[in-house]
């Protein structure tokens, strides 16, 4: 749990800096309980600003357990676990949900401030999507017993954050 709190911590120092890893901004990141490993969501846009077309959000590993780098999530953990299907695509938005998890939409479009976010519906109310956690115990690779999952979002209007956990 401390692990947990404390990467919290540093994400919003990420967040709040407005951090660009490769000239591309950080939507959201995904912890699990398993190891330090992150998966974080970066946005891709196109040479007029939109979101790209093919491309939108890039999926990418922080190996926090070993190098501590960036490294591509492979084929495997993108096509069944961690990669995104975009649901819709307009010029300046799109829907999307996990290739793991059908039943909570995300939208990307922009925020109160004229950049790109993710936003979900949180305890009733659209929010901004910070970071997700999955608590996993036991399971398989192929089936991983995910017990709960936390979504932590912020309130624009409120200028609050906000926390949903659920069973899947």
């Amino acid at each position: 749990m401390l692990r947990f709190i404390v990467s919290l911590f540093i994400l919003e120092l990420i967040f709040l800096a407005n951090f660009s890893a490769q000239a591309q901004q950080i939507l959201f990141t995904i912890e699990r309980s398993l190891n330090a490993d992150q998966i974080v969501y970066f946005l891709h846009l196109d040479d007029k600003g939109l979101p790209e077309k093919e491309n939108p959000i890039q999926v990418k590993w922080l190996d926090n357990e070993k190098t501590g780098e960036l490294v591509p999530v492979n084929w495997i953990k993108k096509k069944f676990g961690y990669g995104i299907d975009v649901l819709s695509h307009e010029e300046n938005q799109l829907t999307f949900k996990f290739v793991s998890y059908d039943k909570k939409r995300f939208l990307l479009k922009k925020d109160n401030n004229g950049n790109y976010s993710v936003f979900a519906q949180i305890n009733n109310s659209m929010m901004k999507i910070r970071h997700i956690y999955l608590d996993i115990n036991g399971g398989s690779f192929w089936k991983p017993n995910i017990t709960e999952v936390a979504v932590l979002g912020f309130n624009e209007l409120a200028n609050t954050s906000i926390k949903e956990t659920f069973i899947p």
